[in-house]
């Protein structure tokens, strides 16, 4: 047992890669449940739009349109679970270089970048579900909020990556 307090101690390495598999997990959850997204505000949105065409029209159009946002939400399904999956998977892989040389930092370095693109991408496509296909934003906030916590924490370890520079061949 460390002799150090919790609240004083640093975030360990790892602790990073367990936060992204919580946001992975939590994305899993949010797909799972199709994002959140409002059966009626769609229905309303459709109705609203087919009003204005003639009858004969109407079911054809209605028909397009669910087809349409069922692919938008398999689209968005897909897309946030391989960004989730991708800040875990980028992490990994740089938590395994262990740099001795420059372009073994250079590597580890790329990966993390690579994880921080992961996680800007996953808030823009979180943002665009939650305005383009009606979904209830307020259930994205905790979730939001984790991933920013997770870029500081990548952006973090890359600073401390820099002590590996006075050693390098």
């Amino acid at each position: 047992m460390s002799d150090i307090k919790k609240s004083k101690r640093k975030e360990s390495k790892l602790e990073t890669i367990h936060n992204a598999y919580l946001i992975r997990m939590a994305v899993t959850k949010l797909a799972e449940n199709n994002f959140y997204i409002s059966e009626t505000k769609i229905e309303n949105i459709i109705a609203e739009k087919i009003r204005m065409f003639p009858n004969d029209d109407q079911e054809r159009i209605k028909k397009r349109t669910y087809q349409y946002f069922k692919q938008q939400i398999e689209r968005s399904t897909n897309k946030v679970i391989d960004l989730a999956c991708g800040i875990s998977q980028h992490l990994r892989i740089a938590n395994t270089i262990f740099p001795s040389y420059m372009s073994e930092f250079e590597e580890r370095r790329i990966e993390m970048d690579r994880a921080m693109a992961c996680c800007n991408a996953l808030q823009d496509e979180l943002q665009y579900v939650g305005e383009c296909l009606y979904a209830d934003l307020n259930k994205y906030t905790n979730l939001v909020l984790e991933i920013q916590k997770e870029f500081n924490m990548i952006k973090a370890l890359r600073q401390s990556d820099n002590r590996f520079l006075k050693n390098l061949k």
